[in-house]
Order: C-alpha cells, then structure tokens, then sequence
C-alpha cells in the first residue's frame, strides 16, 4: 500500500471512529454501474435509467441536507451546554473563594478552641451569673457560624469540582458536534455534486431520444377520471390529478412544477393533510398496506431493486386499476402510467384511513 493510500485508509478510520459514537454513517458517494449492453440499442431505456439514478441521488442529497440541519442543531445546544457549564463553574469558584474568607476570619478570631474551655474562660472572666450566659451564647453562635462557613465551603468545593467535570464533557460534546457538523457540511457538497453530474447525463440522455419518443413524452398520455373513497384520500388524488401535465423539476414542491415527493406531498397538503417531503421520510407515514389491498390515494415506493428502503428513490400515488400517477423525471410530465414503475415497487403507505 502507498504512502498516500495508507492517509487516506488512516483519515477514513478517523472519520469513522468519530462520526459513529454519534449515531452518524458515511454516506457513500454515488458509484456510475456500467450501463446495460440493451440500452445501446434502446435509448429510451438508458433514459429512464439515468433518470432514476439521478431520482437517488436527490434523495441523497435532501437526506444530507436533512442531516446537516440536525447536526447543527446539536452543536449549537452543545454550545449552550458549554456556556451554562463555564458559567456554573465560575459562579462555584465565586463562592469558593467567598466562603474560604469568612472562615479565614472565623479562625482569627480565635473561636476554634474547645467549647467547655471558652466556656470556662468565659465565666472565671464573668462578674455575674447572667454575664457567663451572654458570654457563652456568643460563643456557642460563633462556633455554629465557623461550622456553617466550613460546611459551605465544602459544598461549593464539591459543586465546583462537578463543574469542572462537566465543563470538560460539555467542551467534548461541543467539538464533536462541531466535527460533525462540518462532516455533513462536505456530505452536502459530495451529494449536491453527485446530483449535478446524474442531472446532466439524465438531459444528455434525453436530448439523445429519438423525435417521436420526445414527442410522446411531451403529451399527457391518460386523461381518464379516477375516484377513491370519500374523504382525504379522495380529495388527494383529485388534487395529483389535477396537475397533469405539469413539467418535472428537481426538488420541485409545486403548484406548477414538481418532482414525484413534492407532487404527493402538495397533494396531501391540499386535503389538509401534511407528510413529509422526501419520498424516503413519506415511507414512513401513514400505515403500510399490502399490494393487494390498494386504494386510491395510496402512496407507492420504489427503490434501487435492493429492497431497502434507504434505497428508495420515487413515489407515486395510485389511483385504482394497476395505475398511478407521478411526478416521474426530467423530461416527462405528471400523469397517470402503470404502477410497474420500473419494476422495484418496494412497497405502499396508506396516509389516511
């Protein structure tokens, strides 16, 4: 192994042995699999191809960026946590130094001696009966005075050495969560890259169609009317409906441009419903559903083929009779096709009901 490996291998150890502590993973860079022999003779395969690969790298990049902001919100609470700790810390060294002076002057004044001797001193010194009582209450409070100092001086002894502590761990916490801000911060960068370069093969691909597959995709293909059970879900799909032939756009939420979440996100949120923005995070509303008990209004997954659902790249929403309707790619209007998708239906949500 060279010099320059053996960094680099060292530096993704590091990286490793600080971001997982954290509950944090590496997020691999995109890898470009080697096309499929059929797509030189099919254009249009090697178009849906791209598209879908670019469909996962957005997924990536919202995920980093989703990541990037949690990050920095714990490390702006490590930071409070660090000032509250310096500022408890000086307060304790504060009273440290407040109570080592009152029992500095406790001890001056002499009072430190056995109680039965004071009190003895007191009354031989003592002209009268009622004299030794003054004399010996004084004394007894300023006993109770230098035990009370004393044991004040612990507490803020004790108090300070806890502060101390977590000072310490409050400063740990704030640089690893510096660290791993600035680690999401470069993850961003890479996924934001990654998604540049996926788009620009996915309009080289696209541009590379033949006239009549352009043609075709610049058409809405499936005006039908479809309707679902009464209520929010109905009211959804009316609303998706309604969009199509609206153009794709990357990251698109609406109300003329979308990509495939941000359709059935605005969909939702027209029936007064709110889910979330990725297709990734809107796997997780609602309830899952088996594919044989679809109903319009259902949202269904797909991924790479692998079966995981941080693999998941698009949604769309079905609308009864193996069909759905979504936001699919550059180059391809929002309308109703088949639900085969391109074959790696990962599963179905059902957001209501």
């Amino acid at each position: 192994m060279t010099p320059h490996r053996r960094r680099t291998a060292s530096l993704r150890v590091l990286t490793a042995a600080v971001l997982l502590p954290l509950g944090l993973s590496t997020i691999p860079a995109s890898a470009q699999p080697a096309p499929p022999p059929a797509e030189a003779q099919d254009p249009m395969a090697r178009y849906q191809r791209l598209g879908a690969d670019a469909a996962k790298a957005e997924e990536d990049f919202s995920a980093a960026q989703d990541d990037l902001a949690a990050r920095k919100a714990t490390s702006a609470k490590a930071d409070a946590d660090l000032a509250a700790a310096n500022s408890a810390l000086a307060d304790a060294e504060g009273s440290i130094t407040k109570f080592r002076g009152e029992v500095d002057k406790l001890v001056a004044a002499n009072f430190q001696g056995a109680s039965s001797v004071n009190q003895l001193a007191a009354l031989l010194d003592s002209n009268s009966r009622t004299e030794f009582l003054q004399k010996s209450a004084a004394i007894s409070l300023l006993s109770g005075q230098k035990a009370d100092a004393l044991a004040g001086l612990r507490t803020v002894l004790d108090k300070a050495a806890k502060g101390r502590t977590q000072a310490a761990e409050a400063q740990k916490r704030a640089s690893e969560a510096t660290a791993a801000a600035q680690w999401a911060v470069d993850q961003v960068t890479n996924r934001k890259n990654d998604l540049d370069k996926q788009i620009k093969q996915v309009r080289q691909a696209l541009g590379a169609l033949p006239a009549q597959d352009k043609a075709k995709l610049g058409k809405v293909q499936d005006s039908g009317s479809y309707l679902g059970p009464p209520g929010a879900a109905n009211d959804a799909l009316q609303a998706a409906l309604s969009k199509r032939g609206s153009q794709y756009e990357w990251g698109a939420t609406g109300p003329a441009e979308f990509d495939c979440s941000g359709l059935t996100s605005w969909a939702y949120r027209q029936a007064g419903v709110n889910i979330p923005r990725t297709s990734r995070q809107q796997y997780t509303a609602g309830k899952p559903v088996s594919l044989d008990q679809l109903q319009p209004g259902d949202l269904l997954f797909y991924d790479d083929g692998t079966g995981n659902p941080g693999a998941i790249h698009h949604v769309g929403m079905f609308v009864g009779s193996g069909k759905m309707v979504d936001a699919p790619t550059e180059g391809q209007l929002v309308d109703v096709r088949s639900m085969k998708g391109d074959g790696h239906l990962i599963g179905a949500r059902r957001i209501v009901g």
